[in-house]
C-alpha cells in the first residue's frame, strides 16, 4: 500500500478543479491508471487496454472514484477525502448514472485512453436515456500537471533508481560466458524484486552481440560469448514511480571500433548535459547530439529513436526529447538522455541516464559508472 502522506493528493485535485473553471466542460473523466494514481493514490493497474480498474470523475466541487468489487478495499485503503462507488454494472450503464447524479452537461474525457468500444456504448446510452450531455475529447490534461515533478516524486524516482542500480551491480559481477540473455534478464528482474521493487518498470532488455543492434530487443536463448558487448535497459517500479537506465558492457576485451563508438556516446552525453536546462527547446538539444555523432562518422548508425523522454508514474511520459518535438523544457521535469549507436549484425551501444531539469543546469540522478569491461 502507498503512504498516503507521501504525496499531496488534495493539492493536485485542487489544481485540476481550478483549471476546470477555464475549460469547455464541467467535469472530467479519468481512465488512465497513472493519472488516477497521481490524483488519488489509487494504484490499481489496468490489465490491458480494454480493461479499466477504476474511473475518476472530477467536477469543480466533487471527486468520485468508481471501481468494482475487485478493487474497492484497495481504494478505501489508498485514498482519502474522496467519494467511492463500488459498481456491479457495465461502465456504459454506470457512467450515465454518475452524469445524472452530478448534473453534468459536458464531460471531458481522455481521448488517448478511453476505448472506442466503450465510447460508442456510452454515446448510445446517453442518447437512449435522453441525457443532454456533450462528450468532449481532451488530450494531455492531467499529464500537463505531471510533467513537472514535485520533490516527493523526485524522491520516489530516486528510490526506484537506487533499487535498479543495486540490482545491476550485483548481476553484472555474476555474468559469465555461456549464460543466455534470458537467464541474465531473469537474474536482473529477480534481483530488483529481492532488493525491494514492487515490480519491474518495463520488460528488461538484455541483448548481446548482434542482438544489441535492435534498440528494443527481447531477451533470447542466445548464448553470451566471450568479448560480447551486452546492452542492458532496465528499471524498477516502487510505489508507482519508475526508473529507466541503459548500460552497455563488454564481457572481455572490446574491439577498437566499439571503444571509439562508446567514447563518442560518452562525449554526446556530456554535450547534452552541458546544454540542457529549463527554457531550452527539446528539438535543438536533440539536434546537437545528432550533429556531433554525424561529425564523428556515425551518421548511418546513430540512434533514430528519441534522445530521451519523461519518466515518472509511466516509463514514457512528457516531455519528449526528439527531432519531432519542439517542447520548451521546464524546471522540475525528470527525463532520460539515451543516445545510441547501432551497427547491424555486429553490436549496439546505448547509454541512458535519468536527469532532473533545473533552472541553469541538469542534475544526474544515476550513480552507476558508465564503463564496464570485464
Amino acid at each position: 500500500m502507498l503512504n498516503k502522506a507521501f504525496h499531496n493528493y488534495h493539492q493536485r485535485i485542487q489544481n485540476i478543479q481550478k483549471s476546470l473553471k477555464e475549460k469547455p466542460f464541467d467535469a472530467f473523466m479519468i481512465c488512465n491508471a497513472e493519472n488516477r494514481q497521481y490524483l488519488t493514490g489509487f494504484s490499481a493497474d489496468d490489465g490491458q487496454i480494454d480493461e479499466i480498474s477504476g474511473i475518476l470523475f472530477i467536477t469543480e466541487n466533487s471527486v468520485l472514484l468508481a471501481t468494482d468489487s475487485r478493487y474497492i478495499l484497495q481504494a478505501k485503503a489508498e485514498t482519502e477525502n474522496i467519494s467511492l462507488l463500488c459498481f456491479n454494472k457495465p461502465l456504459e450503464k454506470i457512467i450515465p448514472e454518475i452524469l445524472k447524479k452530478f448534473s453534468i452537461q459536458s464531460l471531458g474525457f481522455e481521448s488517448n485512453r478511453l476505448p472506442v468500444g466503450l465510447f460508442e456504448k456510452l454515446q448510445r446510452a446517453i442518447l437512449d436515456q435522453d441525457l443532454m450531455v456533450r462528450l468532449i475529447p481532451v488530450s494531455s490534461f492531467v499529464e500537463s500537471f505531471r510533467d513537472i515533478k514535485e520533490e516527493s516524486e523526485i524522491k520516489a524516482i530516486q528510490n526506484a533508481l537506487a533499487i535498479a542500480e543495486t540490482a545491476f551491480l550485483k548481476v553484472v559481477q555474476e555474468i559469465k560466458p555461456l549464460m543466455t540473455e534470458k537467464e541474465v534478464a531473469w537474474q536482473l528482474e529477480s534481483e530488483m524484486r529481492t532488493s525491494g521493487a514492487d515490480s519491474i518498470a518495463f520488460p528488461v532488455i538484455v541483448a548481446s552481440g548482434p542482438n544489441a543492434a535492435l534498440p528494443h530487443a527481447i531477451p533470447t536463448d542466445r548464448v553470451i560469448k566471450e568479448n560480447d558487448p551486452i546492452l542492458f535497459d532496465w528499471g524498477a517500479r516502487l510505489a508507482g514511480y519508475r526508473s529507466d537506465t541503459s548500460r552497455t558492457i563488454v564481457l572481455g576485451k572490446p574491439e577498437n571500433d566499439f571503444v571509439q563508438a562508446f567514447n563518442a556516446l560518452v562525449d554526446t552525453q556530456k554535450i547534452v548535459m552541458d546544454e540542457i536546462c529549463a527554457g531550452k527547446i527539446s528539438k535543438e538539444i536533440t539536434q546537437k547530439a545528432h550533429d556531433y555523432l554525424t561529425k564523428k562518422g556515425y551518421r548511418d548508425v546513430k540512434f533514430a529513436h528519441g534522445l530521451g523522454h519523461g519518466v515518472g508514474l509511466a516509463t514514457h511520459e512528457s516531455p519528449t526529447l526528439s527531432l519531432l518535438k519542439e517542447t520548451t523544457l521546464k524546471e522540475g521535469s525528470v527525463v532520460t538522455v539515451e543516445p545510441g549507436i547501432y551497427v547491424p549484425d555486429r553490436w549496439g551501444i546505448r547509454l541512458e541516464n535519468m536527469i532532473v531539469i533545473k533552472d541553469n543546469f541538469a542534475q544526474t540522478l544515476n550513480t552507476l559508472p558508465v564503463h564496464y569491461h570485464f
